[in-house]
């Protein structure tokens, strides 16, 4: 179905611009015959139905481009955030028993030292040059015949993974079909009147559920367009800096290429909204901005509609169902803490701990139904049966209805830290630490820092003698950067209740 979604994308809109990077434009024509050539280079190379390939990479045309050749040949694509570390790359790519990465030149050295601690031997393919360690996908593409084979019967298998921390704490391999994935793109953009007339502004990750679905999958889905906003560079060296330095570049594609769409999250309005007023800025063209993967300021929605007169709408979603609701109400009516009523096609009920249906007003768990959900957590037997009942999903989300269906979340049952536009769940790193010989026990906490972000706080009860500078080293070996706590404290014991359960509050 998704071969087939670009497919038909094309011969609709074969002229069509469909990716703009930098100075790249690439028309839907071009980028069907880009994602055959692949597709027939991945197959010469032994990729087959069902096998996983897992991508390395930052926002980038080849991003697209791969993940649409996989799909072509019934493979699955694992797309994973490139700043994570060896080991953690090293997990997932053993957990989906991946045949190939695919990354780029700067990520080269990161991942051959991730194949190395697999024990296997698994081929890298660079998107942007010759590395002795790899394949250039260049000189693939160069040979490549194009495969133009269709696909008469929809591929039942996954041709997606994601990685989600769900209701318990711990991460989770959701897989999803390409049925899922179409369904997901349909819902979205019928609820949000997407057409190829629009173009999307990229600058969430696509290795994101928020980016592949509501940027990607929609533009493809629309034959709109879907401008990426490059990776800042220096000296050819991708670096990694504030979004607030990305926010001039931002704006100037606004103007330029006539952006309709912008999907974000809240740190990237607030950036935008708070913009010096001496910069002049035409956003004339935009007619939809819409804010994702955690709660918008009231602060930052009332800078933003007074800075641009647009106001940001919100969108619920989760990794394992899609996008779920978005706040779609006239601008000068919007409820800025709702999440607006449900996508087409999509069914939100409240429940209480049996799974009885609450009435308006009362406060319970968020479930959900609709095509695009997957049905379970890939060998997870247990786990499946507690939060996948009757087609519904239980999120491990609290919120409640109002007489008129508009959904508020008001809390969660699980504890994330916002910190640099990633959510990290702090058992994971509890779990690493706890592997430390010196470490007794330890809780992680976010506190508050500068820019509404939080910092990763990692409390510690020792086993002798320890210093920060150990724990820090360990962490940069086993986590991504953002996950490594800015700040250690060495206790003699961790605070309970009488009950025994962790006071969390007491160490923030």
């Amino acid at each position: 179905m998704i071969d087939r979604m670009l497919r038909e994308t094309a011969n609709r809109h074969p002229l069509k611009t469909a990716i703009i990077y930098d100075t790249m434009r690439l028309s839907y024509h071009e980028l069907y015959t880009e994602v055959g050539r692949l597709s027939s280079g991945l197959r010469s190379m032994g990729i087959k139905e069902g096998d996983c390939i897992t991508l390395v990479l930052s926002n980038c045309t080849e991003f697209v481009i791969s993940f649409f050749a996989a799909a072509k040949l019934h493979a699955a694509i694992l797309p994973i955030n490139p700043l994570l570390s060896a080991e953690e790359i090293k997990y997932y790519v053993n957990d989906t028993s991946s045949v190939m990465i695919i990354t780029d030149l700067q990520r080269v050295e990161l991942c051959t030292k991730a194949i190395s601690k697999t024990g296997k031997t698994i081929p890298l393919l660079v998107i942007d040059g010759a590395h002795p360690a790899g394949l250039d996908m260049k000189k693939v593409l160069a040979v490549a015949q194009v495969n133009q084979d269709a696909e008469h019967e929809p591929y039942k298998g996954f041709v997606l993974y994601h990685y989600s921390s769900g209701s318990t704490g711990r991460p989770k391999r959701v897989g999803k079909t390409q049925k899922n994935l179409f369904h997901e793109a349909y819902n979205f953009t019928t609820t949000t009147n997407i057409t190829s007339l629009d173009n999307f502004l990229c600058v969430v990750p696509l290795f994101h559920a928020h980016g592949l679905g509501n940027c990607m999958l929609a533009a493809i889905h629309t034959g709109a367009t879907m401008t990426i906003l490059e990776d800042f560079k220096k000296n050819g060296v991708t670096v990694n800096v504030p979004f607030v330095f990305k926010c001039q570049r931002l704006l100037e594609l606004i103007e330029k290429e006539h952006i309709t769409v912008l999907p974000g999250v809240p740190f990237v309005f607030k950036a935008l909204a708070e913009t010096p007023a001496n910069i002049n800025v035409h956003m004339s063209s935009l007619r939809l901005c819409f804010s994702a993967g955690n709660f918008l300021p009231q602060e930052t929605f009332d800078k933003f509609f007074k800075r641009f007169g647009i106001p940001v709408r919100q969108l619920y979603g989760c990794t394992e169902a899609g996008s779920v609701t978005i706040n779609l109400e006239p601008g000068n009516l919007i409820r800025y803490d709702s999440v607006g009523h449900p996508m087409k096609n999509v069914q939100v009920i409240i429940v209480d701990e049996q799974g009885n249906s609450l009435p308006p007003g009362v406060i319970g768990e968020i479930a959900i139904k609709s095509h695009a959900l997957t049905k379970e957590y890939c060998n997870m037997p247990e786990l499946n049966k507690q939060v996948f009942k009757n087609g519904f999903f239980l999120t491990g989300d609290l919120g409640r209805k109002d007489a008129e269906g508009y959904l508020y979340i008001t809390g969660r049952k699980k504890y994330f830290i916002e910190t640099g536009g990633h959510k990290v769940d702090p058992l994971e790193i509890e779990d690493v630490l706890l592997t430390h010989p010196k470490v007794k026990e330890v809780v992680v906490v976010g506190i508050k820092g500068l820019y509404d972000q939080e910092i990763i706080k990692a409390v510690i009860v020792p086993e002798g003698y320890c210093q920060e500078r150990e724990i820090i080293a360990y962490c940069k070996e086993r986590l991504a950067s953002f996950k490594i706590p800015q700040l250690i404290e060495f206790r003699q014991e961790i605070p309970r209740n009488p009950l025994g359960k962790i006071l969390r509050k007491d160490l923030v």
